[in-house]
């Protein structure tokens, strides 16, 4: 039995993807970096499947 299948990879890649893209615009608009992981935590929770 595979531990991670290939649908639960591209899920995970897709709301890393997400979380990275979240982190990027908050880093751009001048935010500081907590702010920032915050909201990219926030964006992958977002991006995934419950």
């Amino acid at each position: 039995m595979a531990l991670l299948t290939t649908r639960t990879a591209l899920v995970f890649g897709m709301a890393a993807g997400a979380a990275a893209l979240a982190v990027a615009l908050v880093l751009k608009e001048g935010k500081s970096w907590p702010t920032a992981i915050l909201v990219g935590a926030g964006a992958f929770m977002g991006a995934s499947p419950s």
